[in-house]
């Protein structure tokens, strides 16, 4: 085998392999990169549900680096990156990651999911002199390279590619026997469910969410809300429901299995103050079902407003109540926006096209033909 063609090692280095839109894309990069071209190995700082999943596939090896030192830490990728020989290191927010693939003189890639608004000034100037070490970053949506062109400084925008996530459709396809699960929650089989698939964080904006809920009770009797997920505002927001005694809000806590959620949902809602490029919007058209989104960062590039769902401003309780009871009294619309964003994943948002694209960033950084 030529050293054109002969394998290449690939470390994938991350923080956090437990569960999140980040950690189900790689996920997806380790299930479909092509196994003849590439040894893998995935380092991160946080094992968990994700890096378990990903450990049991063939071909893909996965090393927890378990300590709390940064020094240590830095230390240990370094020496993942020296055993496995790597010839490119991928990078999924992690510190750590370019600044050992540039001393292993390995290729650098940069996968940058979000606009990391919360970046202090410092922490800015850091990342952008950071990613003067990367040979192609790759950005989840339009909105994200310009945000991060604009926003840090040293940015070269020849390094910059935009490759959308992607979802692996196989997982949305099961045909999942709904009354099972409405008798579990009390949901009777006319009532319309709305739902939500994420982490109970500030970024995606739930508090909004039980306050449309809020708003609803009392007009539509016959919507309930399905809140799916876990996360440091769990608490808080049980107490916003409790505060206003509202019996159409349940929460379910984190499932592994959305596809059973989503497959019950009538319409999904993302109320998020920012974004990177949404999973579980991608998820929710693999799915079939119409969105309602906030009009935030990448989402408008995969949400098209009046198409496959609807767009509202931010923290807008009003608009977002008014289109969630737009669509749950238009069945017809609903099926209609459901499978105009079915066919928006098909044509844009595949897994497959997701890793072919990135496949061909290596090869080039490579310089493989």
């Amino acid at each position: 085998m030529s050293n054109t063609t002969k394998k290449k090692n690939l470390l994938i280095t991350t923080y956090n392999l437990d569960s999140g839109g980040v950690e189900e894309v790689i996920l997806t990069y380790t299930k479909l990169l092509d196994k003849s071209k590439y040894n893998i190995t995935v380092a991160c700082l946080v094992s968990g549900i994700v890096s378990n999943e990903i450990a049991s596939i063939d071909g893909v090896n996965v090393i927890h680096i378990d300590t709390k030192s940064r020094i240590k830490r830095f230390f240990e990728f370094w020496k993942v990156a020296r055993d496995t020989k790597a010839n490119i290191v991928h990078n999924h927010a992690c510190w750590y990651g370019l600044i050992v693939g540039f001393l292993v003189g390995a290729k650098r890639v940069e996968t940058v999911h979000n606009i990391y608004q919360w970046f202090i000034k410092r922490e800015r100037i850091q990342y952008g002199l950071y990613c003067l070490l990367v040979n192609k970053i790759i950005t989840v949506s339009e909105y994200v390279k310009t945000y991060t062109l604009e926003n840090f400084p040293l940015m070269k925008q020849k390094k910059f590619i935009v490759i959308h996530n992607g979802i692996d459709l196989n997982k949305f396809q099961k045909d999942y026997n709904q009354s099972e699960l409405r008798k579990r929650l009390s949901i009777t089989s006319d009532e319309i469910v709305v739902g939500f698939v994420g982490r109970l964080t500030e970024q995606k904006g739930v508090e909004y969410l039980i306050e449309a809920a809020h708003r609803i009770s009392p007009i539509a009797k016959n919507i309930k809300f399905i809140i799916v997920g876990d996360g440091e505002l769990k608490d808080k927001l049980e107490k916003q429901v409790r505060k206003y005694a509202l019996t159409n809000t349940m929460f379910v806590g984190f499932q592994r299995d959305v596809s059973r959620y989503l497959n019950l949902f009538d319409i999904f809602v993302l109320p998020s103050l920012w974004e990177g490029l949404p999973v579980s919007v991608l998820e929710a058209f693999a799915s079939e079902k119409p969105v309602v989104a906030t009009k935030v960062s990448g989402t408008p590039e995969v949400v098209r407003d009046g198409i496959n769902g609807y767009l509202v401003e931010p923290k807008n309780i009003e608009q977002l109540t008014e289109k969630i009871l737009l669509l749950a009294n238009n069945p017809t619309l609903m099926k209609e926006f459901g499978k105009k964003g079915k066919e928006l994943i098909l044509s844009e948002f595949t897994a497959n096209a997701m890793v072919s694209k990135t496949e061909k960033v290596y090869s080039e950084i490579l310089g493989v033909v």
